[in-house]
This record gives structure tokens, sequence and C-alpha cells, in this order.
């Protein structure tokens, strides 16, 4: 298992360290889960709030992620994991009966997304070009709406945009401003 652990205008000590890697351990051995890679990054805002991001790489394109912001790093850090722990024990059935049921090679598309810098700290004359953060290719997972939400909600992005197991078209599950989840798929009716 690769455990990344960094840290922005934050020193991350040896104890820090290795109190997270063993909170990562115990929880992949509590839940059974094998995971590709995870990565903690711990920050320091302009507030000094400490904040506490996990991601955890469940392999097949499945990612779970949790953070949480506080006074100290600890603290943030055993609020991070409770948020996480609770998104694994929710769907942990759906995780276990998922893996059993998913054939083993799906064919998948490669999606080309940026990264736009949505905040501006000074204005800038910048006219039809907003500045890019970062590229990267993502594989369009061939999910269930069900399974969809599930990555949705353990994932904790704003949407998940997928291929629909039912009839392969592509299709978006997003969080709502009212906090429900929206789905989004091609009309039916052909004109």
């Amino acid at each position: 298992m690769n455990i990344i652990i960094t840290g922005k205008k934050f020193e991350v000590g040896e104890s820090l360290r290795a109190e997270t890697e063993n909170k990562i351990r115990e929880l992949s051995e509590k839940y059974d889960l094998h995971p590709v890679e995870t990565k903690v990054f711990f920050a320091k805002d302009n507030s000094y709030l400490i904040r506490c991001d996990i991601e955890m790489h469940l392999g097949r394109g499945l990612y779970v992620r949790a953070h949480k912001d506080a006074d100290e790093a600890r603290a943030s850090l055993d609020e991070a994991f409770d948020t996480f722990e609770q998104r694994l024990k929710r769907h942990k059935s759906k995780l276990i009966d998922q893996k059993r049921h998913e054939p083993t090679h799906k064919e998948r598309q490669e999606l080309h997304y940026s990264v736009i810098n949505p905040q501006h700290d000074e204005p800038e004359v910048v006219e039809d070009n907003p500045l890019v953060i970062a590229e990267m290719k993502r594989h369009l997972p061939l999910l269930t709406v069900s399974e969809a939400v599930m990555h949705l909600d353990l994932s904790n992005e704003r949407a998940v945009l997928f291929h629909n197991a039912a009839d392969n078209q592509l299709n978006v599950v997003y969080w709502r401003a009212d906090g429900n989840v929206g789905w989004m798929a091609p009309s039916q009716n052909e004109q």
C-alpha cells in the first residue's frame, strides 16, 4: 500500500506522520480494504485553520475522499477520518456487492478535462482566457445509477460523469443546491 503524506504551509512531523499511517492501516484492516494508494494532505490557510484531506484509491476508478478543518492538525486528522469512516460504513455492503458482481473487463473511454481557477485574489485583465490550473485524464466508468450515486457520495465530488450500464449512454449524477442528488440522462424521446 502506497501512503503519501504531504503538507502545504505546514510541516508534517514524524509523530503526526506515524499516527496518520497507523490510522490508515487500522481502517484498511477493519474494513478489509486493499487500497492502491492513499494520500493525506495537510494545509494551513490564512485563518490559521489546518485542513486535512484524505483520498483513498480503492481501484477500478473508486475513490473515497474526506476533509475537515480544525485548529490543530490532530483534530483535523481525527475529524477527517471520522467522516471517511462514516462514508465507508454507509456504503460497505454496496462496495462488497459491487466487487463481487463487477465484470473483470469493462470497456472504458478516456475523458480529458481541465480545472479552471474559480477564484482570483487580484483582479486580472483576462478576457475570455481563464487560467488553467490542471489538465487531467480520467476513465469514464460503466456504472448503474445507484453505483454512480455511491461514487458521488464516497468521492466528495460535485458531479460524476459515467456510462449508464443499462443503455451505455453518458449520464451525470450531481449534488443539487437543495442537498439532494440530481440525475441527467439523454432524452429517450426521438423526434
